[in-house]
């Protein structure tokens, strides 16, 4: 197995030090670089060219989204999970443009962060904070036709009109609920719709 060589910038040496705890307690991550600034994270990357990069957004100097959309000028395809302290639809959408590939909570940080990294690692972008709380729910990964399927059953729409909105068959749309279902232990339409307003969905 790989081990997943992460690079990490922020500027609290304490949340530095928990995040350390955190990745050391993973046997398929490792840090290979740490900084407080967002141009030492530059240095770094170029110079260690680690498998993903955790920066926060908040830093001094050079911020994280700056520090991304830096590297995305080089052409440096290196993938980031920015770090922030507040759900900000406008800072999720910066964090889109800058060419950013992940994007959590720092609130949730120690639940979220390890299944994040694994995600965006392997290929997946993480840029919308309802869908990322909906995605990582007790680990199981939710896709973008499951989280479209929830948003129309939270909105109260029927198999068949979903299948209609989506381009699908009812059979289609019933296969995803249950699915979602599984996925989330959820045993009813309610509750599907308590869980989706519940992470944003809805």
């Amino acid at each position: 197995m790989s081990l997943i060589q992460l690079v990490i910038a922020d500027d609290h040496a304490i949340f530095r030090q928990g995040l350390r705890s955190l990745i050391a307690m993973a046997d398929d991550c490792e840090i290979v670089g740490e900084c407080s600034r967002g141009d030492e994270a530059l240095v770094l990357i170029r110079k260690l060219r680690p498998t993903l990069a955790i920066l926060d957004i908040s830093m001094p100097g050079l911020d994280g989204l700056s520090t991304v959309a830096a590297l995305r000028r080089e052409d440096d395809t290196t993938p980031v999970v920015v770090l922030t302290t507040h759900d900000d639809p406008l800072m999720l959408e910066r964090a889109r443009v800058s060419g950013a590939n992940g994007y959590v909570n720092k609130e949730f940080a120690f639940e979220q962060l390890l299944q994040t990294i694994r995600k965006v690692a392997d290929g997946s972008v993480l840029l919308d904070a309802s869908e990322q709380s909906a995605s990582l729910h007790d680990g199981h990964f939710l896709t973008d036709r499951e989280l479209e399927v929830i948003r129309l059953v939270a909105c109260g729409m029927s198999s068949r009109l979903i299948g209609e909105s989506l381009g699908i068959s009812n059979k289609t749309v019933d296969n995803h609920r249950t699915n979602i279902m599984n996925k989330l232990g959820i045993h009813t339409t309610a509750e599907l719709v308590r869980y989706a307003i519940k992470v944003g969905l809805g």
